[in-house]
């Protein structure tokens, strides 16, 4: 473990992975123990809903088309402007076209979803474990945030499948996920702790509770 920031505070817990990699199910199975757990895909989320300026500069930067169709027969008039929900799915296709592109994005969202993060982490500070789930940790150089970091891994095949399955992608779209994140070797390499998810739940949640042991 490294050395605590706040060693008053909770153990600030960071749990990153590749996408489909299994990060939400282990953020599950520690709620389940009873620890408070943060969902920054969820922050993001909000910030991409009610942050007005994000919203903006998205559109300055992307375009109108990264909004959700309005209605037009029920459309009011501010449905045809920033007001209108950002469409993740228009967007992700835009952004993850090029490094570039995605680089932009990041920079306008990843400042309000990190501010919100550190307030939720203020709110917890009663907790003994604060878990939080970052997929871009290491690539956003967050690792100085957590006390600990957890790294969650399943086979290549296993991803593909879980993207192709939930997230309605096909091989290109796929490939072009994967290649914009760190691989999973060097997100193990630098992590304190590895979860290997390629087997049962059973076997990912017995990996959590012993590594939960250790470190309370």
């Amino acid at each position: 473990m490294q050395k605590r920031s706040n060693p008053n505070g909770p153990i600030i817990l960071g749990i990153t992975g590749t996408i489909a990699s299994g990060k939400s199910t282990v953020g599950r199975l520690l709620a389940e123990r009873g620890i408070a757990v943060i969902d920054t895909d969820q922050l993001t989320h909000d910030v991409l809903t009610n942050d007005i300026s994000v919203k903006k500069a998205i559109v300055e930067q992307f375009g109108p088309g990264v909004l959700e169709s309005a209605d037009c027969e029920n459309a009011s008039s501010k449905d045809h402007g920033p007001d209108r929900p950002i469409d993740r799915k228009n967007l992700a296709k835009i952004v993850f076209q090029n490094s570039d592109s995605r680089r932009k994005l990041e920079q306008i969202v990843h400042p309000s979803v990190v501010l919100s993060c550190r307030r939720r982490i203020k709110e917890l500070n009663k907790e003994k474990i604060v878990a939080v789930l970052v997929p871009l940790l290491f690539e956003a150089n967050m690792a100085d945030e957590y006390d600990e970091i957890w790294t969650v891994f399943t086979s290549e095949e296993v991803l593909k499948q879980r993207l192709g399955e939930r997230d309605k992608l096909d091989a290109i779209e796929i490939q072009r996920r994967l290649q914009a994140q760190l691989p999973q070797s060097e997100k193990c390499s630098r992590a304190d702790q590895v979860i290997d998810n390629s087997h049962s739940e059973a076997e990912t949640a017995r990996q959590v509770n012993l590594l939960i042991e250790k470190l309370l």
